[in-house]
């Protein structure tokens, strides 16, 4: 059999350049089909998570040699008006590095981002995506929170001009009694208390009927008197005397500390009433409150006018700022506390060090420089350090720009932000608007009057401190350049809105929020509300005052029955079982102070007339 030669293998392997090859051939082609339609669906899906609504990506080019992407025309819907967009970006241009690549890690040293428009028009209106209230999921603060703004939006509710014009057409003042006669919270709470006070007055007689009665401390009485004081001076006969003297003390004693604990109860139950009878007392001026409301009675007071006329504006801003938060946390998620490092007792041994100190997150954007001018205006600004963990790079994430809008009448925009999520979520921002026009912006329409800032100006500086538990907001608005739009249907309304519109040609808002998310504090002022309490002052308060006043004498009128009731009840209890107590407690304590008295006179006499068994004796 003839041995085959084997070929001497060269520097090349055929076996492995074939599928070298293949797989070069496969990567080829999924980027010349599948790639591009990959990055730019994923840009899609993510942005929408964050934006909330639909936003496209017009097309996406790569060049897998040099890892470099370019992005265009990609339009984020406005959730208010979805047939335009919050803002669009015409051209962003991206470098990947392929050191971070090849670990999976995809890291932007420098994106350029150009063609930069606001509200533009969209071919078609973008869908919005519903919001799913998944309040199961949410941590107790979130769902503390959300009640508190359903709250807060509750309070904001109302119409001022609307309320003023029912006020002088007589309506608000007609027929208060059917007001007041709907359900009060006042009335309920003292009917439970009627049933309350009744339950606790069995409970205290039963409690009072197991106790020692008059006749079981009479017992004891004669027990004490019979006790024969004179044989304390007998060495044999004094231990009986002091056995006796003793056992009656004890039952005393016994007698004392149950009537002692039927007090402590009887007091801790009048304590409890007393409570409940002043939240019920408490509860009238919260009825009185909602019956005003019901008949849209309005507050003159300029808080209440201000947060009535700009309340839901403002609130409206402090939930977008929780949205975004929520959203980065969810991005962005900052160090937990199992992400500390544990202190673990060890023997001395050798260290390993994996890795590098400095490593690349999942994405980390360096750098985005904003440069762009159209036929809308120019921005200019840098977004740095994006990414989805702070922890690794220990850098925050910030952004500042500047704009200008001259044709959109959207003047001097300046904005800085800075987010840092290493430990726990902070976010700072500032920012303001030098010019912005402002049309049809309602602040009071109702089928009786109209208020409406038709054309004007506005300016605003702004600035925020935004926590996971804690939230500060501070806004200063001025409009000037101001046409009103106003109309009732009531002549002397009319009269009210134009002397009020004459008043504000320059209109102020000054708003401050402050505290947790779950008790945030508004603190809402504008001189409109100055010129509204002034024009209508002389004109309603007097109907104001005298609805509030029959308000207030129906509704003690209500309640005058079931509170007397209430009283009696309670002096009941007290006359009751107070002076049971006492006459029973004076008794014992009097039958306690003789024995000790009479013991002490005895033990006092036995020594003197001590007489010795054993006297004469002789051993």
């Amino acid at each position: 059999m003839n041995d085959q030669i084997k070929k001497k293998q060269g520097p090349v392997r055929k076996g492995a350049v074939i599928p070298f090859l293949v797989f070069l051939a496969l990567i080829s082609l999924f980027n010349l089909f599948f790639l591009d339609s990959t990055i730019k669906n994923s840009i899609e899906y993510v942005s929408e998570k964050v934006n909330r609504a639909e936003v496209n990506v017009g097309s996406v080019n790569s060049s897998l040699l040099d890892l470099k992407i370019t992005i265009k025309n990609i339009q984020f819907t406005d959730k208010e008006k979805p047939e335009f967009n919050t803002f669009s970006i015409g051209t962003i241009t991206v470098k990947l590095l392929w050191d971070a690549l090849l670990r999976g890690k995809f890291v932007i040293d420098l994106a350029k981002v150009g063609d930069v428009k606001i509200k533009s028009k969209r071919t078609k209106a973008g869908y919005i995506i519903p919001v799913v209230v998944n309040e199961e999921g949410d941590t107790p603060q979130e769902v503390e929170t959300k009640k508190a703004f359903k709250k807060v939006e509750k309070e904001f509710e109302g119409n001022v001009f609307g309320d003023i014009a029912g006020v002088l057409a007589g309506g608000s003042t007609g027929d208060i009694s059917n007001n007041v006669s709907q359900n009060l919270e006042s009335k309920k709470k003292f009917e439970e208390l009627t049933e309350k006070i009744t339950r606790k007055e069995k409970e205290l007689g039963k409690q009072f009927e197991s106790l020692p009665s008059k006749s079981d401390l009479n017992k004891l009485q004669v027990r004490f008197q019979k006790i024969p004081w004179k044989d304390l001076g007998n060495i044999l006969k004094a231990p009986k005397v002091l056995k006796e003297a003793d056992s009656v003390n004890k039952d005393l004693n016994k007698a004392l500390k149950s009537y002692d604990e039927l007090n402590k109860n009887l007091n801790k139950s009048l304590t409890e009433i007393d409570k409940d009878y002043k939240e019920a007392e408490k509860l009238i001026g919260t009825d009185i409150a909602s019956v005003k409301k019901r008949m849209n009675l309005p507050s003159l007071d300029q808080n209440s006018i201000a947060r009535a006329l700009f309340g839901q504006d403002i609130l409206g801003k402090v939930e977008k700022a929780r949205e975004y938060q929520n959203i980065a946390k969810e991005y962005m998620p900052p160090k937990k506390e199992e992400d500390e490092p544990k202190s673990i007792p060890r023997r001395n041994g050798k260290d390993y060090q994996f890795g590098k100190p400095n490593s690349y997150p999942l994405f980390w954007l360096k750098l985005a420089q904003i440069n762009s001018e159209n036929e809308q205006g120019s921005v200019v600004g840098r977004i740095e350090n994006v990414t989805n963990d702070q922890k690794i790079i220990g850098k925050l994430t910030t952004a500042q720009g500047k704009g200008d809008f001259a044709p959109l009448e959207i003047r001097n925009v300046d904005f800085k932000l800075e987010v840092d999520h290493r430990n726990k979520p902070i976010a700072n921002i500032k920012g303001s608007i030098g010019s912005m026009k402002i049309k049809n912006k309602a602040l009071s329409r109702s089928k009786e009057t109209k208020f409406i800032l038709a054309d004007s100006n506005m300016k605003t500086n702004f600035n925020g401190l935004f926590t996971g538990e804690k939230a500060t907001l501070k806004i200063n608005s001025e409009f000037n350049q101001i046409t009103y739009d106003v109309d009732s249907n009531n002549s002397t309304v009319k009269e009210v809105l134009k002397d009020v519109a004459q008043k504000t040609k320059t209109l102020t808002l000054d708003a401050k929020v402050q505290g947790k998310w779950s008790s945030l504090a508004f603190d809402i002022k504008s001189n409109l509300a100055s010129a509204i309490q002034s024009s209508v002052r002389s004109l309603i308060s007097e109907k104001i005052t005298a609805a509030q006043n029959k308000i207030k004498k129906d509704i003690e009128k209500q309640i005058s029955a079931v509170r007397s009731g209430v009283d009696k009840q309670v002096n009941g209890v007290k006359s009751k079982f107070s002076k049971q107590l006492q006459d029973v407690k004076n008794q014992v304590n009097k039958v306690k102070n003789d024995l000790n008295n009479k013991k002490k006179k005895a033990e006092k006499d036995a020594k003197k007339n001590f007489k010795n068994p054993f006297k004469g004796i002789k051993l």
